[in-house]
């Protein structure tokens, strides 16, 4: 029993020594990520080289069970800037603003409430200001009202000419002037408003008697359609300015937009849409088809916007010293890290610090990576969490044995046939030479203990 217990002890000092040995050699992945050749010619790897050596995935098609996470949005009012080819939706608010068009004095048609000057060149103590008058009506100096609304004021010139020359108030050839000194912008003003485009697509300004029906239309549409309204009671064609503020979050695609799960029958059903088939669809496809099926549903593009949340299809496995191994469903984009956490992480023998990530290419070449997520969780390197793709292996390897009990435990208690209860005392020589040790009594009444005398250096 003496010579098996001491040969036992030897295997187990070198069995020791050459996990210790093996730990230092083989070596953490350190604050980076190694990939392993085949030739044992390993290097250090950025994530982009990982990228690249990984290749592109291949599309990702839709399968039944699958969660999606759809957002319509304007596709010409995402920027900010309204574009030219904007067409005006239900929703949108807008500043419609009425200004003069043209104040030059052949052109520009007096109103009520302007004010205007009337210069004599020979007879300068007649020179007067009047304001057109609630009935369209100035007093001139000496030869009493003159109708002056709806004319311009050469027009205007004119008439006080004939008029002065037929009084003979001037005594020869009347020389008379008028100018528009200031425009009454109360009518505009009046008529302009910050509005909101109605649900049946229309807008009322004040003084026009009529709904303009503007949604759909260009913003240069919409404008000359206001201005058409508006010459209609106004003496001058005005100036319209329309500034749009597009109603982007619209009550029409919020009602479309949010998380939709593929059913049974491989189709997908969205409100005002209808249904789509979208199992054995890639991203790129759904968001077409559903582009297409927005067509008419708003005046402007729609441009759906779609990400997969929960992938029914894509799957990754975890094993090795976590608490759950198993395979797991890709959803969202999960490290190695969050792998990890899927399988209700890490054991008391877990190796963080040589985690092994395996990787397929699209071309089918396997590819090992060996990362230290220890320094992830500890130092927060997230260089060295790799992100994962679909069918990735994460291998979590058992850590080296160096506490003295897990050893026992594992390597002798398991092993060494001895009857608890036996108790033996006695001496032992290694290579034939007798050993000095604190402690040279042996005790297997729970085990083997005073192995831990023995082993330390």
């Amino acid at each position: 029993m003496k010579g098996f217990c001491v040969g036992f002890l030897c295997c187990g000092v070198a069995l020791l020594g050459l996990f210790v040995s093996g730990c230092a050699t083989s070596g953490a992945a350190g604050d980076g990520i190694v990939m392993i050749g085949e030739a044992g010619d390993n290097k250090m790897v950025t994530p982009a080289e990982i990228d690249a050596i990984s290749g592109l995935d291949r599309p990702y098609y839709l399968q039944v069970g699958d969660v999606i996470d759809v957002d319509f949005k304007l596709r010409t009012a995402r920027s900010g800037d309204i574009p030219w080819d904007y067409k005006i939706e239900i929703g949108d608010s807008m500043e419609a603003r009425l200004l003069p068009g043209n104040t030059e004095p052949g052109t520009y048609k007096l109103e009520v409430g302007d004010v205007i000057g009337i210069s004599f060149l020979d007879n300068w103590q007649l020179n007067v200001t009047r304001t057109v008058r609630t009935d369209g009506v100035i007093t001139a100096p000496e030869i009493g009202d003159v109708n002056a609304r709806g004319l311009t004021a050469l027009e205007l010139r004119e008439t006080l000419g004939r008029r002065y020359e037929e009084s003979g108030i001037l005594g020869g050839e009347p020389r008379v002037t008028v100018n528009v000194d200031f425009v009454n912008l109360d009518r505009y003003e009046e008529m302009s408003r910050d509005i909101v485009v109605r649900p049946d697509g229309g807008i009322r300004l004040p003084g026009i008697d009529e709904d303009l029906n503007i949604a759909g239309k260009t913003i240069a549409e919409a404008t000359a359609l206001v201005s058409v309204a508006a010459n209609k009671v106004l003496m001058n064609p005005p100036k319209v300015s329309l500034i749009i503020f597009p109603a982007v979050d619209t009550s029409i695609l919020s009602d479309m937009s949010g998380a939709i799960q593929v059913r049974p029958d491989g189709r997908i059903s969205i409100a005002r849409i209808g249904e789509f088939q979208a199992a054995g669809y890639s991203i790129d496809e759904l968001q077409y088809t559903l582009e297409l099926g927005c067509q008419g549903v708003i005046h402007n593009p729609v441009e759906p916007a779609l990400d997969v949340l929960k992938a029914t299809g894509g799957r990754i496995y975890v094993g090795g010293e976590v608490k759950t191994p198993g395979v797991y469903p890709l959803e969202g984009s999960p490290s190695a890290l969050q792998a990890t956490i899927i399988a209700n992480g890490f054991n008391d023998n877990s190796r963080l610090n040589n985690v092994i990530v395996v990787r397929r290419n699209p071309l089918g070449k396997p590819y090992v990576f060996k990362t230290n997520l220890r320094v992830a969780l500890t130092k927060g390197h997230t260089d060295n969490d790799i992100a994962l793709r679909p069918f990735d292996i994460v291998y979590v390897p058992k850590k080296t044995i160096s506490k003295l009990d897990l050893f026992v435990e594992q390597y002798i208690d398991r092993l060494v046939p001895f009857d608890n209860t036996l108790g033996v005392n006695m001496q032992y020589y290694l290579n034939e030479q007798e050993v000095s040790s604190k402690n040279r009594s042996f005790n297997f009444n729970t085990g083997l203990t005073g192995v831990s005398d023995i082993l330390a250096p």
